[in-house]
């Protein structure tokens, strides 16, 4: 296989890789039921969070998109002289929203045309443009060295393979230090999606706060070049969709979908935001329109500790923040839409100055999450959106109730249980992920399947029978 591989020490010994993780992909079975949807989170009452998520005097509407043509054109017509921007790539429509009534308060023109729209029964839904915020918190550098790799195990995984220049990952933020020596090699044009110009264009990516550079290297910082960190995929490539209107880090809440459309468009595999917002509905129609044209989103699950138990993107993946000993971290939001964890807690990386820094937060987790995402794109680039989501789902370190559960979704990302995933699918018979087919392999794969383990799933359609066992016995005797 050309897959490219390197030993790296971190002050400790990389561990020999033995296990077989041989996960399986069939189908996915059901989550739990849903919560009802809070009073907030319904047309003419949506409730602005200080510093989270706050009006901007504009909502985003999309018409259903079961319409006929004469309803359709009724739909168009209630946006007669509103219309700030359209996204035809998605059906998206900005609108201004101020309220007709003198002396109203702050949201009162998104809430008053939001009600008005949605009662026509034309329209999928019509939340506001939020101004969203980054989603870090901030902690004191003292903890010596990037303790989130080894509890991934992603020294052992780099010895499997250290990712790919062809993979671009994709990260909607602040900005990025254009001179930071983890990042700046990395780097391909990206787009100012405030000013909606590329870079190519005249477009400016230099960061504005701070955020944007750290979590681009949680997930692709240049490794062995003797300073600084190490991102999750050494050799992934880095785009920049800078969403900040200012110092503040704070972006309207069309700029991040936008941006992160546009990044797929223009050639990343994978793109995340570590930003406020994730429980309103234009998220997942641009994850399901990023997926559709070969691309994944992530995004951050929030750092204020709710239930997100009303909503469950099919097509986004929603990332919680774990600690170094695999709990939940106390800021974190978990819930029914919660895909899965990832280190989020003082975690070492990349900031502007060219310097290293700790920070906490989803908005870490979630980077680090697309970086596994990429890697496993980076083993076999043939491979289709869901097939990685499927994969990267499955990889993860399962923390609560078996499979995907109300809490921990599918458990903590692990670098290692990805690209082994990934390596078995260039070689099926390769159960154990060591690059070679040989006795191990077939008797760690016999070991699974006596015990019953889900592993053994061949086949991937949720049982171990003989079906897989032939399978198995095929794929063992094919050359690869």
């Amino acid at each position: 296989m050309a897959v490219r591989a390197r030993r790296v020490w971190f002050g400790m010994t990389v561990v020999t890789l033995t296990l077989a993780t041989g996960a399986s992909y069939g189908a996915v079975p059901p989550r739990p039921a849903l919560g009802p949807v809070p009073p907030d989170h319904t047309p003419g009452h949506y409730a602005e969070r200080p510093g989270v998520v706050e009006f901007s005097g504009q909502l985003i509407v999309r018409p259903r998109q079961d319409l006929s043509v004469r309803e359709r054109e009724a739909a168009l017509a209630r946006l007669d002289g509103r219309v700030l921007k359209i996204y035809t790539e998605v059906d998206e429509f900005v609108l201004r929203a101020e309220s007709g009534r003198a002396g109203s308060g702050r949201g009162a023109g998104e809430n008053e045309l939001s009600a008005a729209l949605m009662a026509t029964g034309l329209f999928q839904y019509a939340v506001p443009n939020w101004i969203c915020f980054p989603l870090n918190t901030p902690d004191d550098p003292l903890y010596p060295s990037q303790w989130h790799h080894p509890v991934m195990r992603s020294p052992q995984a780099w010895d499997l393979s250290t990712g790919s220049s062809s993979v671009i990952v994709a990260v909607t933020d602040t900005g990025i230090d254009l001179t930071h020596p983890e990042l700046a090699p990395k780097r391909v044009p990206g787009f100012d999606a405030y000013h909606d110009i590329a870079e190519v264009d005249g477009g400016s990516v230099a960061d504005l706060h701070g955020h944007g550079t750290h979590v681009s290297g949680c997930a692709a910082a240049i490794a062995n070049n003797g300073i600084g960190i190490v991102g999750v995929n050494w050799g992934a490539r880095i785009m920049m969709i800078r969403v900040a209107i200012d110092a503040s880090g704070g972006a309207y809440y069309d700029d991040l979908l936008q941006g992160a459309r546009w990044a797929i468009e223009h050639g990343a595999k994978t793109v995340s935001a570590s930003y406020s917002g994730i429980d309103y509905e234009p998220i997942q129609t641009t994850g399901a329109y990023i997926k559709s044209i070969g691309g994944l989103y992530f995004y951050a699950a929030g750092n204020d500790q709710r239930n997100l138990s009303w909503f469950d993107w099919a097509d986004v993946t929603v990332v919680g923040a774990s600690t170094y000993g695999d709990a939940p971290a106390w800021f974190t939001a978990s819930g029914n839409a919660v895909d899965m964890f990832a280190p989020g807690v003082d975690i070492l990386s990349s900031c502007v100055g060219g310097i290293s820094c700790y920070s906490s937060g989803t908005s870490m987790a979630t980077p680090i999450a697309n970086g596994v995402a990429s890697m496993i794109w980076s083993v076999n680039p043939g491979l289709t959106p869901q097939q990685v989501q499927d994969m990267l789902y499955a990889s993860c370190v399962d923390l609560g109730n078996p499979g995907d559960d109300s809490y921990w979704g599918w458990g903590r990302a692990d670098t290692l249980n990805a690209v082994t995933a990934a390596l078995a699918t260039l070689c099926p018979g390769d159960y154990n992920g060591d690059t070679s087919v040989d006795d191990f392999d077939f008797f760690e794969y016999l070991n699974d399947f006596n015990a019953n383990d889900l592993r053994a799933d061949f086949n991937g359609d949720t049982s171990v029978d003989d079906f897989d066992y032939f399978e198995f016995l095929n794929a063992f005797f094919t050359p690869c």
